[in-house]
């Protein structure tokens, strides 16, 4: 039982070992992969260095050249916002003024056709009083002479007999 137990700590602990050995393989692994990284990022780095720091400086000078005149655009419009406010002011009384005279005259204007059709409607009842009823009576009497001289022309119409009950007879 002593060699079984022999056997197997040998086993266990070259078990070990390769296990270690292999943990070391993969470290070394590690190491060399992250090695790369690191100098791949580096080389990133500096690519990026070289070029965004110019484009960072000639953005810098841009802007130094351009505030002064950003400056003086910035104030042209704050004037010309104070020009525009100050006529749109006048605007706004003239139109005021123009709306007020439209509505005096709208009204004038109301006023005036309301009076001119009342006395246009007064006319046509006048007119009408004066002259329909006296078309109305005509054409009644020319309608009573008209179905009287119809009547008269018209052939009689065929008489039916009558019974005489005394005679026994149709008349």
């Amino acid at each position: 039982m002593e060699t079984n137990t022999q056997t197997i700590l040998i086993v266990f602990v070259a078990l070990t070992g390769v296990a270690v050995l292999l943990q070391a393989f993969v470290l070394l692994a590690i190491y060399l992969s992250l090695k790369k990284t690191a100098k791949s990022v580096s080389d990133v780095s500096e690519d990026f260095k070289t070029t965004v720091l110019p484009l960072v400086h000639s953005t810098r000078e841009l802007m130094e050249r351009l505030s002064p005149q950003i400056i003086t655009v910035s104030e042209g419009l704050a004037d010309l916002t104070e020009i525009l406010h100050k006529e749109t002011k006048g605007v706004r009384v003239s139109v005021s003024e123009i709306m007020e005279r439209v509505s005096r005259q709208t009204k004038r204007l109301d006023g005036m056709l309301t009076t001119g059709l009342d006395t246009v409607e007064k006319t046509a009842e006048v007119i009408e009083t004066a002259v329909a009823k006296p078309v109305r009576q005509a054409n009644g009497v020319f309608a009573a002479i008209k179905a009287i001289i119809e009547t008269y022309r018209a052939p009689l119409p065929p008489r039916q007999p009558t019974y005489d009950p005394e005679n026994d007879q149709f008349v």
